[in-house]
């Protein structure tokens, strides 16, 4: 019997060969499409940012078409101090001796999750509570599940190194970073052994980010004793510790110099350094942190992201006393997570409730270079409200236009009005310098735009 849908003879021959030159049509066409994985956060208003996880894949570069293209873009963020103060700790019991700090984070966990990579500084310390109690200001000591809520945040790494590192003494400091280990996060700062790199070398989207964070130390009266928030430290943990004293500030100065050359001897491409300095509640940067981050602009660092002072402080373009390289800083970050309200501080401008997570943008091409895109601030503000009875602390990343409902902003009378008003705050400090840094970042020429321009 005979298929009437088979084809026979010349007739089948010919069709077999018209199916096989389309197939090779639309592998043809196929080769030449552009994919473009992964989607773009809205950024701040008037600042180009390119979509955190972009990825351009062309043809493969041959010696008939050496065009260079984008291999990767990446968006590394880092936010400001994570400090549990006493109310934020009480609306985290559960009353079963458990802690939940999830709604902490309800309306950020979106933004967060969308950087290719998130730092944060974790100012507390995780000593557990078998051999001493939960405790906030001024000597923090928080439940380890805080950590289990920065891991559904999206967290990828946390700053260990600052002035309240050691509020739980010697098995508080080592506790900690054991408890950041467990929990999987990448650290720098402190360390369980002088054998450790006392950096961090991470390879995000094929680009290699070294990260290194210090903090200052507070005076003792030994001046051969390190301290940190007043507390003297031991010879077990001294040496564990990126710090820096002030008063012999050289002695700093000769060893960042030897941890950044490590770190390009690593593959570092891009070098960023996170201090803990300046003066609390102070808007501008002093004295130290203007001739600190000179100093490391002049040593070839890419990036300087400052903390302590609570408050945000504005973002500057710095240029190597040679003037052959330049540096972005934004001096403080500010708080991400804290109970100072603007009723309870000295400085009654709400600046304290106010964070800013700053972003940078990264692109590596297909020569191997690295191109420096963008930055950008996404502000934050710490919205409190109440909830069932209970005090509820939630960071919500703030826009020019903000939906108060999806925001939770709609929870209290003036939410919408308040985040406004801290949107603003955070803007007027920082957008000048984002603007300046960006207006640089365009001047770069890309390695595209180099051959273009070469052909």
């Amino acid at each position: 019997m005979t298929n009437k849908n088979k084809a026979t003879g010349s007739e089948g021959a010919a069709k077999i060969l018209i199916a096989a030159i389309a197939v090779l049509i639309v592998a043809i066409i196929s080769v030449t499409v552009v994919f473009v994985a992964g989607g773009g956060r809205t950024p701040a208003p008037n600042i180009s940012l390119l979509s955190p996880t972009e990825t351009t894949a062309p043809e493969p570069t041959t010696e008939a078409d050496p065009t260079p293209y984008v291999v990767s873009t990446v968006t590394v963020a880092s936010a400001g101090d994570i400090l549990i103060h006493k109310p934020i700790l009480e609306s985290a019991d559960n009353g079963d001796g458990t802690y939940s700090f999830d709604k902490l984070f309800t309306y950020v966990n979106e933004t967060a999750a969308a950087y290719d990579y998130f730092v944060l500084n974790l100012e507390t310390t995780l000593a557990g509570n078998e051999s001493r109690k939960y405790s906030t200001y001024p000597r923090f000591n928080t439940p380890d599940s805080l950590l289990d809520s920065l891991t559904a945040m999206g967290t990828d790494c946390l700053l260990t190194a600052n002035n309240h590192t050691y509020d739980s003494m010697e098995s508080g400091f080592f506790r900690t970073v054991e408890a950041v280990d467990k929990a999987g996060f990448d650290h720098t700062g402190t360390y369980l052994t002088e054998d450790e790199k006392r950096y961090l070398i991470e390879d995000v989207g094929g680009i290699k980010f070294g990260f290194i964070c210090y903090t200052y130390e507070t005076p003792y009266d030994s001046q051969t004793v390190k301290a940190l928030n007043g507390i003297p430290m031991n010879e077990k943990t001294s040496p564990l510790i990126n710090s820096f004293d002030y008063d012999h500030i050289d002695t700093f100065y000769s060893d960042i110099e030897k941890q950044l050359g490590l770190m390009k001897q690593d593959g570092a491409e891009v070098l960023t350094v996170y201090m803990h300095w300046g003066d609390e509640y102070r808007l501008e940067k002093n004295s130290w942190q203007k001739h600190m981050s000179q100093k490391l602009c002049d040593l070839g660092v890419d990036v300087i992201v400052g903390g302590h002072p609570h408050v945000v402080e504005p973002v500057e373009l710095l240029t190597s006393t040679d003037g052959e390289s330049k540096t972005v800083c934004i001096y403080s970050v500010g708080n991400f997570v804290s109970n100072q309200r603007r009723n309870l501080m000295g400085l009654q401008t709400g600046h304290t409730e106010d964070g800013a997570i700053f972003e940078m943008t990264f692109s590596k091409y297909s020569d191997g270079s690295v191109y420096f895109e963008s930055v950008d601030v996404t502000p934050t503000w710490v919205h409190l409200y109440n909830e069932s009875g209970k005090a509820v602390h939630s960071v919500v990343p703030l826009s020019e236009n903000m939906d108060a409902s999806a925001l939770g902003l709609d929870k209290t009378s003036g939410g919408l009005k308040s985040a406004q008003e801290s949107y603003n705050r955070t803007m007027t400090l920082v957008g000048p310098g984002l603007d300046d840094c960006n207006a640089y970042l365009d001047t770069i020429e890309t390695p595209l735009e180099k051959y273009n321009k070469a052909k």
